[in-house]
This record gives structure tokens, C-alpha cells and sequence, in this order.
């Protein structure tokens, strides 16, 4: 029987979720019927005009299509858009839907689309044609997790019975375990890593790892992992995206562990393909058995089209059904041996869904569930893998961006609240450690986030503390190589954003030029267009940005705030956009949103904003004054006479 606590729970997700089922489902429905193909790519759910740029049959017979911009397009280079790897996509040419596929790879000039081959349908794609790829909506996903919370409802006796009580407030933790010496994997560990890995093997039901940004989070994780299975645990790992997934099958593959990878790889690396199931089973004792029954089955299949006759239709009909009951067991066979073989299984947390492989194994298989970027994950779909075991670490920061909802309705109810983030609030210091040293940011730019989010315990390795771009090699010490933060403050310069009622997203050009000019200013100085990001919260602005800079910078990266997450780059230029009289900030109230675009950088922010519109906020108003206060703040270029009222201050980083 479930307790109240979960039983509320429960009954509270599945609402939430036929809300947010319901809110995808309403807006794919509105854009087949009243939006243009040209506002659903400005909306970053569709490419249009691609062409096909290779086509090759990747592994185990699934048909991988790239496609690139069309050469006549005005930039070859892919609008902004919120298409990731993993995604269901549709392709279309100009009549209709041709195919169904799942995107694997996605840069700034190529996407990459694998799609399976039936026998008797070959898709044939022109490469002078057009076509377009439209993000669909995900069935599979929401069944899984919908399961997971029945499942979690009707829960009775298990591996993960002590674990829920914990999770849901029903029991405290279990004192630690004692944990003898360990030999670390990775000798570089700090302190506050190596104090995290020591309290995630003592706990019993529940360690959570925060980890800021640029403190190691994966690389605490991975000998978190690599110490389990030295004690004998069997892992199952998990995290919302399949870019996060194979982040950690690469890092474990390096330690020559036994691993497999449930799904479809999302890159097209050889180090994550051959840890693949469908690899691992090719490479099995049985694999050639298998092969030769699918062989007889298109044998059979071929005389049963060849045969007019119902009596011998009939006889192979059933000769093939008892060739696919042999293979089926044949297969499940060759999966539970490869399965039960590995020491760490790994998969999406949808991926981890007892309608998969997963359900070959028996119950308590798993010692652990890791989960990792758990504050980007929905709490219902870390339900999937957590019913698995009797202990779970959980690795993330809930100070950057919380999983993304498309209903605003089930946001604000408390589907954006991820489990570690519920975790932290409702039991506090006791279930976690924070790693307290980045190895990204000069000190200047971590002392921001260290204050504004981390209650001042983030610091800065010495490695990392006080460099700049002029060390870089190639690079000329100038003025803006020599400083690590800027701050082009546009207020009474009259840069105002784009005032147009039907747009969606939010542009300004004005914007666009200075971000312009600092970009050259950098690479003037030596510093690789390839090592800058330009990131700015808002789709409409990526594309002004591509625009008016790719041509000239192909390798300089310009994208939203929320497909950076997880990136860093030497140098950063933020554009914030907002400059109106209203003082009218929109979704850049959003303090992680800020957090995740301020600590993307390693040497050099450059804040390019309307003091005076984003101030209306006052965490924004921080950023600002802290920026005024410790960086430079040069007086904003003008094709114009500046107005009077356009900011000129001048303050030297100490």
C-alpha cells in the first residue's frame, strides 16, 4: 500500500503531465493548422530548405541522412532552433511527410537523421530537392513515465522499498556505512571531490552531488562509479538527454570497464558505438546464429511472395512464425548474457523502462541508480531507473536550468520542480555535498556566481584564478585580452529592441553591431573565432547574430543560453536584448537562465545590455553593478553622436 506522501504524488504527476501531454500535443496541432512553415523555424521546431549533403547505412541497417542548408539559402548555416540529439523529427519534402526519424547529430551547418529501413521500402532521397525537418511530439516518453508512477503507486515489496520511504519523507536515511580506505582512480581529485565520492559509497538509500558550474561534476561521478563497481556493485546509470548518457560512456570506456549503452547513441563516435547493446550482441558468441535465422526468414518470406499456392503459403507462414519464436529467444538470450555481464548498464532515464532490455533482469539486479544532470530531469522520469535498486546518487545543479515544460500551467504547479531540487529543499545539508573548487573561471567571474548562488563557497583553482586571454598562445595583450570582465552598457544610447506585436521571440540590431565589433576586437588580438561564444537568451537575436557574423566568423559558435548548458568556451559575449522604455525584462528574470549564461566563460564575459531596463530585476541589477563595480565599463561605440544620456563610465578590474 503507498503512502499518503507518494499516493498525493502520484496522483499529482499524472495531472501534470496530461497538462503538459496536452500543451504539446495543442501547440503541434496549432502549427499543422495556423502557423507558417517560416514561424515554426523562428520557433526553432523546424528547418526548412535543407538539402541532402551525404546519405550512408550506418549501424545495423539504419539509413543515416545529413542535410545542410540549401546553397541558395542566404547564410549556410542553420537557423537557431531547439532541436537536440535524440529528438523525434519528421521529414518532409514540399507535398508530404516522407519518413519518420530520430536525430542523432546536430552542429551549426549539418543535422543528421537516422531512419529506419524497412525491407521493402527504400527511401529514396533527390539531392537537388528541398525538404524540412518538423520536431514531433514524443508518445513513447510519456507512456514510459506515466508507468513509472503506477508503478511507484502500487509499489509493495522490492529493491527500492527503504529508498522511496526516503525520498518521500517516510523514514530518515540510514546511518553511513564504514568505508575502508580507498585507492582513487583519478589521483587529481580535490578535496571536496574526493569528500563527495567518500560520502556517495557510505550512504545507503541517498548522496546527492551538487556540482557548480566548472567543478568536475562528470569526473566525481565517473569514480563514484568506477569505486562501486570495485566493491562489487552492479550500476545502472542514467541522465535526461542522450548527450549526458554518452558524456559518461566515453569517460567509463577510458577505464577499460565492462559497459554496455541501452538506445541510440546520439554521436556518431566509434568509443560509444561499440558499447552500444547492438554492438555488443554483434560481437556475441550467438550472433552468427542469429544472423542465419534472419537469413532463412528473408528466404522465406521470398518463396512465400514467389508461391500462389495457399497450401504452401500456409506452410511457410508457419515455418516463419517458428523461426521468429527461435529468434526472439535467441536474442533475449544473447541480450541477458550481455547484460548481466556488464557492470555498469548504461541508458536515458526514459531508456531505463522495464518495456526494454532492462526487463530480462530480475529484480535487485542493480545496486545503484546514478543519476546524472538530475536537476535538468522531470522527477517522474528519474522514477523509471529508481524503482531498480536500493540506493540512488543523484549529481546536478539546481542553481542552472530546471528541466524545460512547455505548459506554463504545470510549471507553476510543480512539474519544473526536479527531484533533487525537492530533495535539497525538504532535507537539506544532510543528503549532500557541494564541490567547491572550479577549474574553469578566473576568479573575477566565479566570485559573481560564487555570491549570487553558492552562498560565497565556490572558489578558484590557482590553475584557473587568474588567467586571461593575452595568455593564450598567439594572443596580443590589448585591452580587451587583458581583462576578464566587460561591461558595454547601452542605457541612453537609444538601442532599443525590436518592437513588432506578432514576433515571438525578442531582436536588436543595435545589439548585434557592438556584440560585432568586440568579436573583431578579439580576433584582431589573436583570439581563434572558434574559442568565443556569443549566447544570448532569445532565438530571434541567434539569428540576427548568424546573420550579420557567421559569413565573417564561420567557427565563432552564437546560440541561445539554453543549448549551452553543459559547454564552455575561453571567451564569452552575452547580448541581453531588453531595451525598452516599459523596463520590461521578460524571461531573462530567470536566475539560472543568467547563472548558465555568465558561467559558460573561462577567461573573458563581455555583457552587452540596457542598464536601465534590466535593473527593473533585481538579480539582474546585481549582475550589473557587480560588472560596473569590478570590470570595465567602456563607453558604447556609435555610428551617431551618442545622446546625452549614454553611459561613458570607465572602472579598472582589481
Amino acid at each position: 500500500m503507498a503512502s499518503a506522501a507518494v499516493e498525493s504524488f502520484v496522483i499529482k504527476q499524472l495531472d501534470l503531465l496530461e497538462l503538459e501531454r496536452s500543451a504539446e500535443v495543442e501547440e503541434r496541432r496549432s502549427w499543422q493548422e495556423n502557423v507558417s512553415l517560416k514561424e515554426l523555424q523562428s520557433r526553432g521546431v523546424c528547418l526548412l530548405k535543407l538539402q541532402v549533403s551525404s546519405q550512408r547505412t550506418g549501424l545495423y541497417g539504419r539509413l543515416l541522412v545529413t542535410f545542410e542548408p540549401r546553397r541558395c539559402a542566404s547564410a549556410a548555416v542553420l537557423p537557431s532552433n531547439s532541436f537536440t540529439s535524440g529528438d523525434i523529427v519528421g521529414l518532409y519534402d514540399e507535398d508530404s511527410q516522407l519518413a519518420t526519424g530520430v536525430l542523432t547529430r546536430i552542429t551549426q551547418k549539418l543535422v543528421t537523421v537516422a531512419l529506419d529501413a524497412s525491407h521493402d521500402f527504400q527511401l529514396s532521397l533527390d539531392r537537388e530537392r528541398s525538404y524540412r525537418l518538423l520536431k514531433l511530439a514524443n508518445d513513447v516518453t510519456y507512456k514510459r513515465l506515466k508507468k513509472a508512477l503506477t508503478t511507484l503507486q502500487k509499489y509493495h515489496s522490492g529493491p527500492a522499498s527503504a529508498l522511496i520511504e526516503v525520498l518521500f519523507g517516510a523514514s530518515a536515511p540510514s546511518p553511513a556505512s564504514d568505508i575502508p580506505p580507498l585507492t582513487f582512480y583519478n589521483t587529481a581529485l580535490d578535496a571536496s571531490q574526493k569528500e563527495a565520492v567518500l560520502f556517495a559509497l557510505s550512504q545507503k538509500e541517498l548522496a546527492i552531488i551538487h556540482g557548480p558550474p566548472g567543478t568536475g561534476k562528470t569526473t566525481t561521478v565517473v569514480e563514484i562509479i568506477l569505486q562501486a563497481v570495485k566493491q562489487g556493485s552492479k550500476v545502472l546509470c542514467c541522465a535526461p538527454s542522450n548527450v549526458a548518457v554518452d558524456n559518461l560512456v566515453e569517460r567509463l570506456a577510458r577505464w577499460k570497464q565492462r559497459i554496455v549503452r541501452l538506445g541510440h547513441p546520439a554521436r556518431l563516435l566509434e568509443s560509444i558505438q561499440q558499447h552500444s547493446l547492438d554492438a555488443v550482441l554483434a560481437r556475441s558468441d550467438g550472433a552468427q546464429v542469429v544472423a542465419d535465422i534472419r537469413r532463412d526468414i528473408d528466404q522465406v518470406l521470398g518463396k512465400t511472395k514467389k508461391t500462389q499456392d495457399k497450401r504452401e503459403k500456409s506452410h511457410f507462414r508457419d515455418e516463419i512464425k517458428l523461426l521468429r519464436k527461435e529468434l526472439k529467444e535467441r536474442e533475449e538470450a544473447a541480450m541477458l548474457e550481455s547484460l548481466t555481464a556488464a557492470r555498469v548498464v548504461l541508458a536515458t532515464n526514459a531508456g531505463a523502462s522495464s518495456d526494454g532490455p532492462l526487463k530480462l533482469l530480475p529484480d535487485g539486479h542493480f545496486d545503484v541508480v546514478v543519476i546524472d544532470e538530475c536537476a535538468q530531469a522531470l522527477e517522474a522520469s528519474c522514477w523509471v531507473p529508481l524503482l531498480k535498486a536500493r540506493k540512488c546518487i543523484l549529481a546536478g545543479d539546481h542553481k542552472q536550468l530546471p528541466p524545460t515544460i512547455i505548459s506554463h500551467k504545470a510549471a507553476l504547479a510543480g512539474l519544473a520542480l526536479s527531484l533533487m531540487e525537492r530533495l535539497v529543499e525538504e532535507r537539506g545539508a544532510g543528503v549532500l555535498r557541494m564541490l567547491t573548487v572550479q577549474y574553469r573561471m578566473h576568479r573575477a567571474i566565479a566570485q559573481w556566481a560564487s555570491e549570487a548562488l553558492y552562498h560565497g563557497r565556490l572558489t578558484a583553482h590557482a590553475s584557473v584564478a587568474g588567467h586571461l586571454l593575452r595568455d593564450l598562445p598567439g594572443v596580443a595583450a590589448t585591452e580587451e585580452t587583458g581583462i576578464p570582465l566587460l561591461l558595454v552598457d547601452t542605457a541612453g544610447c537609444g538601442l532599443f529592441e525590436l518592437e513588432e506585436e506578432d514576433e515571438q521571440s525578442k531582436g536588436n540590431p543595435g545589439e548585434v553591431r557592438l556584440v560585432g565589433l568586440h568579436v573583431q576586437a578579439l580576433v584582431d588580438a589573436g583570439v581563434p573565432a572558434g574559442d568565443v561564444a556569443v549566447i544570448t537568451p532569445y532565438n530571434l537575436q541567434v539569428d540576427l547574430l548568424r546573420q550579420s557574423l557567421a559569413q565573417r566568423h564561420p567557427e565563432l559558435e552564437i546560440k541561445s543560453v539554453d543549448g549551452f548548458q553543459g559547454r564552455e568556451k575561453e571567451a564569452v559575449i552575452l547580448s541581453f536584448v531588453r531595451s525598452n522604455r516599459k523596463g520590461e525584462v521578460g524571461f531573462l528574470a530567470e536566475d539560472r537562465r543568467i547563472n548558465v549564461a555568465v558561467t559558460r566563460a573561462r577567461r573573458h564575459v563581455a555583457v552587452v545590455c540596457d542598464s536601465r531596463t534590466v535593473s527593473n530585476h533585481a538579480f539582474l541589477k546585481t549582475l550589473v553593478a557587480y560588472f560596473a563595480e569590478h570590470g570595465e565599463s567602456p563607453p558604447a561605440p556609435h555610428t551617431q553622436r551618442p545622446p546625452s544620456g549614454c553611459r561613458a563610465a570607465r572602472t579598472s578590474w582589481t
